[in-house]
């Protein structure tokens, strides 16, 4: 009973981080660039949008001159290489490519875990909480999304001086630290649960097998439980 309310718990904390992990990509807070003219703007992984400041000051003189287009946020994808000041814009193409694969990747991961935890809990025929690889396989999922944050994370160890990581950022790192933490809990159960299993088997031979000379009689021996 315990070791399925650590099993809860984990997928729980894992759930937590499939939230923290989605709203980071979703924000455009990942850097905060500063820009050749003075201007600020944050970038995220898929929008982009002006800083606070900037974006105020930009709406002032648009209605005091009563002509031009409002700025406002604009969609980023694959291939964007938006730097800021003094920054190598292949290297901001890299990360941000970078760090979106691997967000995509553990969103995937965590969402594939979720899954496999509720159809384990549906007791279908091919899946079962009895099934042997039914936790070993959330738990690797829930690994795999932990190591392909951290690899999106450290290409981001580098910015330009300019540059400043912004909320989005420790976000994910949140995100990613409870992915880990939801898998240890996991491989700690999983092999917390077959200690008993890895102990060698208790075999009680019979007297009358001691004797070369007396007739055999079957086997009587004891055997663990695993």
């Amino acid at each position: 009973m315990a070791a399925r309310r650590l099993l809860a718990a984990a997928v729980t904390v894992a759930l937590l981080s499939l939230i923290l992990n989605n709203v980071a990509a979703f924000t455009p807070s990942w850097v905060l660039q500063a820009l050749e003219d003075g201007r600020k703007r944050s970038v995220g992984l898929w929008r982009m949008c002006p800083a606070g400041g900037d974006r105020g000051r930009d709406d002032l003189q648009v209605g005091r001159k009563g002509q031009g287009t409002q700025r406002q946020c604009e969609g980023l994808g694959w291939g964007s290489e938006f730097a800021g000041y003094q920054e190598s814009r292949s290297t901001v193409k890299l990360q941000f490519d970078m760090m979106r694969a691997c967000n995509l990747m553990a969103t995937v991961a965590l969402t594939a875990g979720q899954l496999i935890f509720l159809l384990g809990l549906m007791e279908l025929p091919f899946i079962t909480q009895e099934s042997q690889w039914w936790e070993e396989a959330i738990a690797a999922l829930f690994q795999l999304a932990s190591f392909v944050l951290v690899i999106g994370l450290v290409t981001f160890y580098k910015i330009g001086p300019y540059t400043h990581l912004s909320y989005s950022c420790y976000l994910d790192i949140a995100a990613c630290l409870l992915a880990t933490l939801a898998a240890a809990m996991l491989i700690w159960n999983i092999l917390h649960r077959r200690d008993d299993c890895l102990t060698p088997r208790v075999i009680i031979i019979s007297r009358s097998l001691a004797s070369p000379f007396h007739p055999r009689l079957d086997n009587d021996y004891v055997e663990s439980p695993c």
